[in-house]
């Protein structure tokens, strides 16, 4: 990877994260509904649900986001983490903070099921 792609994934991760942010700060800051009987309580538990899910996502998407930015500045941002081959660049243009070759995250994806 030459610098100057180096610096585009940094400034695509950058503008991530900012955009992650964003919506964590907007989930912060709605408030919840009022509950008026117990369909609205179902509904509001729900919603509650969703809620903490997509959170918990953003959040992750964030934590990803920090790392691969962490491993640019190291130098190793093209490099799957378990086996230390190169990750295509337009696998990194499609996600930008992938840390593992596609081989590798389709073996850890399926050893999950």
């Amino acid at each position: 990877m030459n610098e100057t792609e180096k610096r585009e994934f940094q400034e695509e991760l950058l503008r991530l994260r900012e955009r992650v942010c964003q919506a964590l700060a907007r989930r912060v800051n709605e408030t919840p509904q009022e509950v008026f009987d117990e369909a609205d309580l179902g509904n509001t538990t729900l919603s509650m649900e969703l809620e903490v899910s997509s959170r918990r996502q953003l959040t992750e998407t964030l934590e990803m986001i920090e790392k691969a930015l962490r491993r640019i500045e190291a130098g190793t941002y093209d490099t799957c983490e378990i086996c230390r081959r190169k990750i295509p660049l337009e696998r990194l243009r499609a996600i930008p903070y992938a840390s593992l070759c596609v081989e590798c995250q389709e073996r850890q994806e399926r050893a999950k099921k």
